[in-house]
């Protein structure tokens, strides 16, 4: 079978053709703002006073002296009277016979000092404050 078109294809071949209108689409994109968030930051001074109760310690050392004899069998051992350590010093004598004299003991008394202390000292503190604004 033959074409269809083909006798109209000869005549047709001084038709001009004409312009008809076009449509175009675009798409596209931007920043559209509607709010803004604000930050704040803000630094707090506070004035504190410190209060601590301080202990101090010293001791005083006494030496009493005794010169007394001890038996043989004395047990020269460290003792605590009240608040007074007492640390008893043997010393051997000779003598025709040997023996044991209690020489001297030492007393150390402790002493307790206590005092108030105080001292001012700045104590900071930040903060953030968030603010959001429709526009």
């Amino acid at each position: 079978m033959g074409n269809k078109n083909a006798p109209l294809a000869k005549n047709m071949e001084h038709v001009e053709t004409m312009p008809l209108a076009e449509e175009q689409a675009e798409i596209a994109t931007h920043r559209k703002v509607d709010s803004r968030v604000q930050l704040t930051r803000s630094t707090h001074e506070v004035e504190k006073l410190l209060q601590a109760e301080l202990t101090h310690e010293h001791v005083e050392i006494k030496h009493v002296a005794k010169n007394c004899p001890v038996a043989d069998d004395y047990s020269a051992e460290v003792r605590q009277e009240g608040d007074v350590f007492i640390i008893p010093v043997i010393e051997e004598q000779v003598e025709i016979v040997r023996r044991k004299v209690l020489k001297e003991e030492i007393h150390i008394h402790k002493h307790i000092h206590k005092e108030e202390f105080q001292q001012s000292v700045t104590l900071r503190n930040q903060e953030v404050k968030i603010t959001k604004k429709k526009l």
